[in-house]
């Protein structure tokens, strides 16, 4: 009895470990956009090159952690004159990097699920909500989501312009993240 429960215990570990399975993301079906309001140039940038670590549970298919990492210099906005302003607004080069890291999914009354998590920009972290549809077809996911995120909450000021012209510092992020369960 005393081997059987040593063997049980010393296996236990390994099998709550194989109930977890990466998902790994296909950023050529993925997409992740940064939606900008302007009074006068509105724009869309878009983040192609990012990380991301996606967790499922094995038996259930709920995914179970997430975390995409990115580098601010991969935001793309088809300007390269825009692109170098947001750089120097959002302090690049002092503030390279940013997160999002999902600490939980919740079912709504309504049915509809909630992400709630961190999103880290410009060195500093704050709690965020938004909503999500993860969509399974055996192998195959596709998470959903769009999150507004004001700019302000994370130090960064208000763009403004000759006094009349404004960018609004709600910023929306819209994503399409497709994902297969890893081998």
């Amino acid at each position: 009895m005393k081997r059987f429960l040593c063997l049980f215990l010393a296996l236990l570990p390994a099998a709550l470990v194989a109930a977890e399975r990466p998902l790994v993301v296909d950023k050529a079906r993925s997409q992740i956009d940064i939606v900008v309001k302007a009074t006068v140039d509105s724009f869309t940038g878009s983040l192609n090159d990012y990380d991301a670590r996606l967790i499922v549970d094995d038996e259930t298919g709920r995914v179970k952690a997430t975390e995409v990492r990115f580098d601010f210099i991969n935001v793309k906005t088809g300007k390269e004159k825009r692109d170098a302003k947001m750089h120097d607004w959002q302090d690049t080069p002092n503030h390279p990097q940013g997160a999002f890291v999902l600490q939980r999914l919740e079912t709504m009354d309504d049915g509809k699920r909630m992400a709630f998590g961190h999103l880290e920009l410009h060195g500093l972290r704050r709690e965020i909500t938004f909503p999500v549809v993860i969509t399974r077809d055996q192998r195959l996911y596709a998470i959903d989501g769009e999150a507004v995120i004001d700019t302000r909450d994370y130090g960064l000021p208000v763009i403004r312009m000759m006094g009349l012209l404004k960018v609004d510092p709600m910023v929306k992020v819209r994503f399409h993240l497709q994902a297969e369960l890893a081998r």
